[in-house]
């Protein structure tokens, strides 16, 4: 079933002179609970100035792609803060420059201005003489630092028309870049004297402890994070658990009980929830460094209040000797919420093996979602791809731009059901595949984990995401090939569970990584996972009888369901702290 990688396009063929030429290290680091990098070609980003198109930036994208090089989709650039980014990265802002890149989960970014000129030829008043010119350096964006420079002249071409003569002139400017100059060897080369640095490159999850840690202080070196804000259904009357799931109606007398934990750095005397003390005790060592602090002066605290309906925050604030303050602000109700759900039981390509319900699966999450049971989830708040609408493109979009709109107090949630595979030429490469991947180009076509892990960490601010993933469904095909599953490991489960740092945000996967995902038309025409996550929201979740049904009380019932139904051979997995409503049980 697998093809391997195609030919260098004709008129190419100095690409695979150049890369064999070249010392290509292979670089890993992993920073703690990311993804680690292990290749030996970086991500690159292009942006090159021009006017009237965008010929030296294309020219330029093609070369790598057809050398192999993932590439990063410019377009993705569409708010107006990354476009200024864009503007003062290409006047020369290496800070800029850094800060774009990094955006989008490049390894490399390419920057450069496009020069050119026409004229009608003197001893052929019907052709044109074109030229071109292009300045380009590379950045490297772990350490923010040049690493390439090179400029190319495409000498004088005559054609017939201005358009093609620029086009063509512009395009031998490329060509000498990257095929006749030092410019691929100096960008390739520098990885073996420095191998990639993880920890320079992402900055903490929004609301992990480090990003919390580092937030707080004031200058005081007082230091708050909080591990968990977690509500309750008021047991005061008829509106029962209507303030868990979204905020309360501001005039009602109504308040929900609330339980927060957190830690607190640098020698407090004292924590006040809503003025009022909480409990303090020493942080342990092997705790303090699974939350990646230093644990000399750290405290755990915990505290219960009331929160009324009127009230959507809590404020909590830390004293140190000599009046020195920290304070942190919490939203333990959720604001808005967003969504995005995609499905795709349907490939463009007749080497992906259909599936038979993931596409139910994904409308039937949507369906719930849109419901009041769910808050609901407004309409213009979430987005259903499925099918041919799941493009590359389409999940591209989504996660890099429609999701940029959620706030610190919004819910994430992102759900996928559909194939997980890794590059048949690159297996330690690990892709989500959207409806129009080619197993031949994964690099150009598929949907890479570390773009879903650079949304998360550069794209999306909530502090509260649930990704929920029903992927790699192989035991229902007759294609366990391309799950990756190899003998024992399905590395598209893991590739989720390692998504974020410790962290407010939580994962729950189908399987463990040496497992397959069943489906099946006994599930009512679900994945045996979806089936009982779809049970477990709509109320046999709810294990406490509170009304409200949490996401570790779906994580219990779908963990426990999924094991009995598949006779242990699935077994669903989870990551993350705390815990998030996630619905009303109806009726109550």
């Amino acid at each position: 079933m697998r093809a391997s990688r195609p030919e260098f396009l004709a008129g190419a063929w100095t690409i695979a002179l150049l890369l064999c030429a070249l010392v290509v290290p292979q670089a890993q680091a992993q920073d703690q609970g990311g993804i680690a990098f292990n290749t030996d070609l970086p991500r690159i980003l292009v942006f090159i100035q021009e006017r009237d198109g965008q010929i030296a930036a294309r020219a330029m994208t093609n070369f790598f792609l057809d050398a192999g090089f993932p590439m990063v989709d410019p377009a993705l650039a569409a708010s107006a803060a990354q476009r200024e980014l864009v503007r003062a990265a290409l006047a020369g802002d290496e800070g800029a420059a850094t800060a774009l890149g990094r955006d989008f989960g490049a390894q490399v970014l390419v920057l450069g201005q496009a020069d050119w000129g026409a004229r009608p030829d003197p001893f052929d008043q019907s052709a044109i003489t074109a030229t071109g010119e292009i300045a380009v350096r590379a950045l490297r964006l772990d350490l923010g630092r040049v690493i390439a420079t090179a400029e190319g002249d495409g000498g004088r071409v005559l054609e017939a028309t201005e358009q093609r003569g620029r086009a063509r002139a512009l395009r031998r400017a490329a060509n000498q870049i990257l095929q006749e100059s030092r410019f691929l060897g100096q960008l390739m080369n520098n990885w073996e004297d420095e191998p990639w640095r993880e920890a320079l490159y992402w900055v903490p999850d929004p609301g992990s402890v480090p990003a919390s840690l580092g937030a707080s202080d004031g200058g005081s070196g007082l230091r708050l994070a909080i591990l968990r804000a977690d509500v309750a259904p008021s047991t005061q009357g008829g509106t029962r658990g209507l303030g868990v799931v979204k905020k309360g109606d501001r005039s009602s007398s109504l308040f929900n009980p609330v339980r927060l934990e957190g830690v607190v750095v640098g020698g407090a005397d004292k924590v006040e929830v809503e003025g009022k003390p909480a409990n303090m005790e020493p942080l342990p060592d092997g705790e303090a460094e699974l939350l990646g602090i230093d644990g000399e002066n750290a405290q755990r605290f915990w505290a219960e209040t009331n929160l009324p309906m009127s009230q959507d925050t809590v404020r909590v604030v830390a004293t140190g000797p000599g009046g020195r303050v920290a304070e942190a602000i919490v939203a333990p109700r959720i604001d808005e919420r967003w969504a995005v759900v995609v499905g795709i039981g349907e490939y463009a390509s007749p080497d992906i093996p259909d599936l038979e319900f993931a596409r139910a699966d994904a409308q039937a999450m949507y369906d719930f979602l849109i419901s009041s049971a769910a808050g609901p989830f407004e309409e213009d708040h979430i987005l259903l791809l499925t099918d041919e609408n799941a493009t590359g493109a389409a999940m591209r979009q989504a996660m890099f731009v429609f999701l940029q709109q959620a706030d610190w107090d919004d819910l994430v949630v992102i759900y996928y059901a559909g194939h997980g595979a890794p590059d048949p030429n690159r297996p330690d490469n690990l892709y989500l595949l959207p409806h129009d991947s080619d197993l031949d180009a994964m690099a150009a076509t598929a949907f890479p984990m570390w773009d879903v892990k650079t949304a998360l960490r550069r794209q999306i601010k909530a502090e509260r995401v649930i990704v929920i993933a029903d992927a790699c469904h192989s035991a229902g095909t007759q294609e366990e090939e391309l799950t990756g599953i190899s003998g024992d490991q399905n590395a598209i489960a893991g590739g989720f569970t390692q998504l974020f740092t410790p962290s407010r945000r939580l994962s729950i996967t189908a399987a463990d990584t040496n497992e397959f995902s069943f489906e099946d038309a006994r599930w009512g025409g679900h994945g045996v996972f979806t089936y009982f996550l779809l049970e477990a929201l709509k109320g046999k979740g709810d294990l406490n009888g509170d009304g409200i049904v949490t996401f570790s009380e779906v994580y219990q019932y779908v963990s426990s369901s999924v094991v009995d139904a598949t006779q242990g051979r699935q077994n669903p997995q989870r990551t993350g702290w705390g815990d998030i409503p996630l619905a009303v049980v109806e009726g109550n």
